[in-house]
Parts: C-alpha cells; structure tokens; sequence
C-alpha cells in the first residue's frame, strides 16, 4: 500500500536568507545561523523607483544625441547633388519635346476618329439575311424548316 511520493518541499527550512558563520570552539567546529537583514517594502520601493528614474534620464539622453547633427567630416558637401538648369530649362524642354510629337498625336487622334465612323456607318446598315446567308438556308420557299 503505498500512497505516493511524500511532498517535502514546504516543509524544508528556507536558508536562502540566512548566512551561517562556521567557528571553532575549544577543537570543535561550530555552525552559527546569523539573520541578515531584510530590507523594508519603502526600501525596495524606493530603489525600483531609483533606477526606473535613471532608466528615463537614459533614454533621454540617448534621444538627444540621436538629434544631434553628424559630424562635420561625414556631412554631404555642396555639390552632392548639383542642379544643371533648374525648374525653367526643364519646363522648356518638355514644352520643346511636346511640340516635336504633336503631328503624330493629331495624325493618331485622326485615325482613331476615322475607324470611329467606319464603325458607326457599318452599324447602321441594313443588311438582308437572305443575301448573306444565302438562299438555301431558309429552304426554297424561305422560310425556316420547322423543327
């Protein structure tokens, strides 16, 4: 009949906080357990709020230097990125490529207009079934065999 494993773990003393002092008295060796110190919830508070101050004062001291401009040698010089002409020379050789393309613009806009009425005009004709279709289709009679 066994009834398990005996659980002894809260039963064990806690020597985390103790300190023991090992001596020895008249040849023999003696263990002494001294209490340290606990500290109190107001001095624990205080340290957290110690260091989450400290915390802060590093983050903004590291935002600042982040702000500060690069040094002097690693800054783009003047030239880096020059401008030949500017806005105007540009304006003008748009303008100039503009004027160049616009016969074959007009003579594209001419076409598409044209094909535009060549459907229109197709569209609107009449045409006899009979003729296209030619006349053994519908039978001799013309009219459609019923099926």
């Amino acid at each position: 009949m066994r009834a398990g494993k005996r659980k002894r773990r809260g039963k064990k003393v806690d020597t985390s906080k103790v300190e023991f002092k090992v001596a020895k008295k008249r040849g023999r060796t003696v263990v002494t357990a001294e209490k340290q110190q606990q500290r109190s919830k107001a001095q624990i508070e205080e340290e957290i709020k110690k260091l989450k101050d400290a915390k802060q004062a590093s983050a903004k001291s590291k935002a600042r230097r982040r702000k500060q401009p690069e040094p002097i040698q690693n800054r783009k010089q003047l030239d880096y990125l020059p401008v030949e002409a500017g806005m105007r020379k540009d304006h003008e050789a748009k303008m100039a490529q503009r004027e160049a393309t616009r016969a074959e613009r007009e003579e594209r806009r001419a076409r598409r207009q044209e094909a535009r009425e060549t459907k229109e005009r197709l569209g609107k004709e009449e045409v006899s079934l009979q003729d296209v279709l030619g006349g053994d289709f519908f039978g001799g009679d013309g009219i459609a065999p019923d099926l």
